[in-house]
């Protein structure tokens, strides 16, 4: 007995509907973001505890030419060799962290130290720790609150620790002969107005020096600049490099002629 078309029709119309809801139903759906709060019921907390304060200290003491980051990630100085596993290491490694990272000037992690009092430490952590230090080349220190290490024992677990190549060291001889070179440009740059002011020159405001433009003169320019706009032409080639100061031929009846180089 065969059924009407129509109805075949129907039949499978129902069908279809059926599998479209069923499928409808298993889809992935994006989940809505939660949203955010009215009022946000949050207060700040110190960064460290006691006991992570009194390590950052020694640290600080220990090593000060290198820098000391607190609660570093490990995926935050290790990267996978396949790119097509990150995912994997990430999940791997993303809730571990160490207590103190040790870096060099340029942000390279030397060593990583951490606290025996850290709560949910297993020995899967500790495992996966000490792996990741020593693929990376990083050293590694687990040290009790009550044994903590001195600062020779800190300086000798960061590789040349005592090399002042380390880290960024002060210029105070570049700073006092910059300091030096100003204040001589300024002394003659005096003198000179002073030769050139008892000039007839100066009675005319045209050739008058404008402090506006003294202002602008940079304290390492040549000054041969300057006597060229005072109206004493310079009879010296021009300067391939390095500060140059001219007393003007003009003049020198004042104060006799020389010629300094720097």
């Amino acid at each position: 007995m065969f059924l009407p078309l129509s109805l075949l029709a129907a039949l499978s119309l129902v069908l279809l509907l059926c599998v479209g809801a069923l499928l409808w139903a298993r889809w992935p759906r994006k989940k809505k973001p939660v949203p955010l709060p009215a009022e946000w019921a949050l207060t700040p907390r110190p960064v460290f505890n006691s006991d992570e304060r009194r390590v950052y200290r020694l640290l600080r003491e220990a090593l000060p030419h290198h820098i000391v980051l607190s609660k570093l990630p490990l995926v935050r100085f290790c990267q996978p060799l396949d790119a097509q596993q990150v995912r994997y290491w990430y999940d791997l490694l993303g809730t571990a962290h160490v207590t103190f990272a040790v870096c060099s000037a340029n942000g390279k992690v030397l060593a990583a130290i951490d606290l025996d009092n850290e709560r949910g430490a297993s020995r899967r952590t500790l495992q996966i720790k000490q792996a990741v230090m020593g693929a990376c080349g990083v050293r590694y220190m687990r040290c009790p609150l009550e044994q903590l290490p001195s600062v020779a024992e800190l300086q000798m677990l960061v590789p040349q620790a005592a090399a002042p190549a380390r880290g960024p060291q002060p210029a105070p001889v570049m700073s006092h002969a910059s300091h030096q070179l100003s204040h001589t440009v300024a002394e003659r740059r005096r003198a000179r107005t002073a030769l050139w002011q008892d000039s007839g020159f100066f009675q005319d405001s045209f050739f008058a020096s404008d402090p506006r433009l003294e202002s602008r003169l940079s304290e390492f320019g040549t000054l041969g600049s300057a006597s060229s706009r005072a109206g004493a032409p310079s009879t010296l080639p021009p300067e391939e490099g390095g500060g140059m100061v001219i007393d003007t031929p003009g003049y020198a009846s004042h104060a006799g002629s020389s010629v300094t180089r720097h």
